[in-house]
C-alpha cells in the first residue's frame, strides 16, 4: 500500500513537472506569433499590455503627486525612474511539493524634493531570508517592508545605498541598511566585484551579507562568474556561507542561459557543507522589457535528506511597471 502511494504521489509531481514546462513552452510560442504579426487583433497580449500600461501610469501619476507635494510645487511633466516590479514565483520538488507566492518590490521616484531620496517598498527582503533561500530563488512573502532610500556615487567604481524605514509588524519594528558595491578591472580579462551589505533590525539584531566575486568574459556572449558569499544573523548565531561557478550565455536581446554550481554550509554546531546544488537558468523577455518569464531546472543534494538528490523546477513570471516613453 505504501509503495502504491508513493508513486501516486511521484505521478501527480511529476505531470505538474510536465504542465508547467508545457505552460512556459504554450507561452514562448504564442509570444513568438505575436513578435511575427503585432498588430494582429487576435493578438492575445494586447489586453495585459493595455492593463500593465494603465498600472505603469498610476504608479508614475502616484510618485509625481507625492513628489510635488513633499516639494511644495506644482506636478511637472518630466522622466520620472519610480518602478514596481512583481514576481510570481512557482517552485515544485520532489521532496517538498508545490509552491507558489508572490514578491512585491519598487520605489518612487522623487526627483523635485530630492536627487537622491527614494521611496522604496518590498516584500520577502534578502537579509530577512537564510543563504540558502536567497542562492537557490525561494521566494517565502512573509516579511515586507517600507521606508526611503539614499543613493550616492564616488567615482565610477563605488556605489553607496542607505536605507531606513520600518518592517511590516507590530510592535514597530525600525530597521536601517547600507549597502556599497565596488567593481574594478583586473588586467584586461578578469575583473573584481565586491558587496557588502549591513543592516539593524530593532527585533532581530544587526547582519551583514559580503559577496565577492571574479568575472571573465568569453567573447561578446559568454562570462564566467566565481562567487563566495558569507552572510550573518546576530539574533540566529549562525554564519553561513556559499560558492559558486556560473556561466552565462546571452542568446539574444533579453534572452540569456546560465549554467551554474555550488555548494552551501554553515558554522554550526561546526563549520561543514550542507547542501550541494547543479542549476540552469533559462530567462527571456516575452513582452518588449517588461514581462519576464523564468525557468530554473535544479537537482539539489542536501546533508538534511541523507544526500538523495532532490530535483526542482522553478517558474518565475515577472511583470515591470515604470514610466512609459512620451
Amino acid at each position: 500500500m505504501s509503495r502504491l502511494i508513493k508513486t501516486s504521489v511521484t505521478r501527480s509531481k511529476t505531470s505538474l513537472l510536465i504542465f508547467l514546462l508545457g505552460t512556459c513552452y504554450s507561452c514562448i510560442c504564442q509570444v513568438s506569433a505575436a513578435e511575427q504579426d503585432p498588430d494582429s487583433t487576435d493578438n492575445p497580449w494586447q489586453w495585459l499590455e493595455g492593463r500593465r500600461n494603465l498600472v505603469s501610469e498610476n504608479v508614475t501619476a502616484l510618485a509625481q503627486n507625492l513628489d510635488a507635494w513633499l516639494a511644495g510645487e506644482t506636478i511637472e511633466e518630466q522622466a520620472n525612474a519610480s518602478s514596481l516590479n512583481i514576481r510570481l514565483n512557482q517552485q515544485l520538488g520532489s521532496f517538498d511539493g508545490y509552491h507558489s507566492k508572490l514578491k512585491i518590490g519598487g520605489s518612487l521616484d522623487l526627483p523635485l524634493a530630492s536627487e537622491r531620496w527614494k521611496l522604496i517598498f518590498e516584500s520577502d527582503p534578502e537579509e530577512l531570508n537564510s543563504l540558502q533561500d536567497n542562492v537557490l530563488g525561494n521566494t517565502n512573502s512573509s516579511e515586507s517592508v517600507a521606508g526611503f532610500r539614499y543613493l550616492q556615487n564616488i567615482g565610477d567604481a563605488l556605489e553607496l545605498r542607505y536605507d531606513i524605514g520600518l518592517r511590516a509588524r507590530l510592535p514597530v519594528d525600525p530597521f536601517f541598511r547600507i549597502r556599497a558595491k565596488y567593481r574594478r578591472q583586473l588586467g584586461t580579462t578578469w575583473s573584481l566585484g565586491l558587496s557588502q551589505k549591513i543592516w539593524y533590525y530593532q527585533s532581530d539584531g544587526w547582519g551583514y551579507d559580503t559577496d565577492i566575486s571574479f568575472t571573465r568574459e568569453f567573447g561578446a556572449r559568454n562570462i564566467l562568474r566565481v562567487a563566495s558569499e558569507v552572510k550573518y544573523q546576530q539574533n540566529d548565531k549562525e554564519t553561513e556561507f556559499s560558492q559558486s561557478v556560473m556561466l552565462h550565455r546571452t542568446l539574444g536581446e533579453l534572452e540569456t542561459l546560465s549554467y551554474g554550481l555550488g555548494l552551501l554550509g554553515t558554522n554550526a554546531p561546526n563549520i561543514r557543507v550542507d547542501d550541494y546544488y547543479v542549476e540552469a537558468r533559462y530567462r527571456r523577455a516575452i513582452l518588449d522589457n517588461w514581462l519576464f518569464v523564468e525557468v530554473v531546472p535544479q537537482v539539489l543534494v542536501s546533508r538534511d535528506e541523507s544526500w538523495r538528490p532532490q530535483p526542482r523546477l522553478l517558474f518565475n513570471l515577472e511583470v515591470m511597471f515604470f514610466d512609459l516613453p512620451r
